[in-house]
């Protein structure tokens, strides 16, 4: 094959002391393999490396995982999960997100093992930083005094690895965000800071192992907590503050490669009636940047409206794609990656963390999951064998 996953199999197969030659039909062979073996899920690979020796190389093999993901980044609409953090972690498959869509029932989920850590931390204190092509990046603790506490995880796998703590403190106006660099096949963690009238961003990555600083920014604003990764680039909503109060709202992105923000323009102005009271969000659906506003304390009650930027970049595409009535929204809500062929989307309720069904036909919720008394907080990823520890080499067994 062109990318020398069977040359890179019969030296692994050659070491490991299965083989000690190949003829060309047996090659053959092993390529086909090979590529069967890169299109099936990552959970059936990791129980395949108690086959043999040559199986479990290929599998832990960077070339044969990078060949795995980009067979699941192709069909990846319909191969993602959704990671609940409540008390525990939860995983729900999105064909049981399809099968909830069209019947009635609870939404089925599972329980992750989450990694056993030497430190003071539990479930409830920890946050979701970002997902990406298997990787979960989470803040530990983050009522600390101390620095900001991170971790790369792979649910799929197990594998985990607590990062360095990051060269400043940490602080209520802190934000952050994790994804993935093609250009240097990396993965980067970032951190700033709009304290004290001035920004600070430093950026972890993976292959070094360490933190540095980026630079600062001398121009005063606020963006939320987390950011939601799109086009290899972060995004946060951008409120500008004067006089402590908000006076406008915009996008601000933050290329992975170029490592610089940008601006990105709305859909539209929010009205300076709706300033006060509203919230304003960024996410991800089908590989699309998007936004949602949601109004809560305007006339005649809360509204909600939600846009998908078809082409990135481009303004004009800005498309709206769910738009919910004041009567029928009357609690706050917090939309989900999940829309349906006749549009219902799976929202999170903000009061309680609850899942709700919304259908725009009939204009009405109804709970898919119930919170447990705790708050949901929610990211979709994929199943890989990508390792937390190098951000390419598999688990170990």
């Amino acid at each position: 094959m062109s990318d020398a996953l069977c040359p890179r199999l019969q030296q692994q197969v050659v070491l490991s002391g299965t083989a000690l030659c190949f003829s060309s039909e047996s090659l053959d062979l092993d390529c086909v393999i090979v590529e069967i073996l890169s299109w099936l899920p990552a959970k059936s690979l990791l129980r395949f490396r108690c086959v043999c020796k040559a199986w479990r190389a290929l599998i832990s093999d960077p070339y044969f995982i990078r060949k795995h993901l980009s067979h699941i980044n192709t069909k990846i609409s319909t191969s993602y999960s959704l990671l609940l953090r409540e008390q525990i972690f939860r995983s729900v498959e999105y064909e049981a997100i399809l099968e909830y869509l069209s019947l009635e029932g609870p939404l089925p989920s599972r329980r992750l093992h989450f990694p056993v850590l030497d430190l003071p931390f539990d479930i409830p204190n920890i946050e979701i930083v970002g997902s990406c092509n298997g990787l979960i990046c989470l803040v530990l603790d983050t009522n600390a005094e101390e620095s900001f506490t991170f971790m790369i995880w792979n649910p799929c796998t197990g594998e985990s690895q607590v990062l360095p703590l990051p060269p400043f403190h940490s602080s209520n106006s802190s934000f952050w965000g994790f994804g993935y660099d093609s250009t240097t096949n990396d993965y980067k963690v970032i951190l700033g800071s709009y304290k004290s009238g001035h920004e600070i961003v430093v950026v972890f990555t993976l292959k070094t192992g360490s933190w540095r600083n980026l630079q600062r920014l001398n121009r005063y604003f606020e963006v939320n907590w987390t950011g939601c990764l799109a086009n290899e680039a972060l995004h946060w909503v951008l409120k500008e503050v004067e006089g402590g109060r908000s006076i406008a709202y915009n996008l601000v992105s933050f290329d992975l490669a170029e490592e610089k923000f940008h601006e990105i323009p709305l859909p539209y102005p929010p009205n300076p009636n709706e300033m006060r009271g509203l919230i304003a969000e960024v996410g991800i659906l089908s590989n699309c940047l998007t936004l949602y506003f949601q109004t809560m304390y305007c006339e005649p009650g809360c509204k909600f409206k939600m846009w998908v930027m078809k082409d990135y970049g481009v303004k004009k595409s800005w498309t709206e794609v769910i738009n919910i009535p004041s009567e029928a929204l009357d609690k706050e809500y917090i939309y989900m990656t999940c829309i349906s062929e006749n549009g219902e989307v799976l929202m999170r309720q903000a009061d309680d963390g609850s899942l709700a069904l919304y259908n725009p036909k009939e204009k009405t919720f109804r709970i898919a999951m119930d919170h447990g008394g705790y708050w949901y907080e929610t990211a979709t990823y994929i199943e890989t064998l990508v390792s937390p520890l190098s951000g390419s080499t598999g688990a170990t067994v």
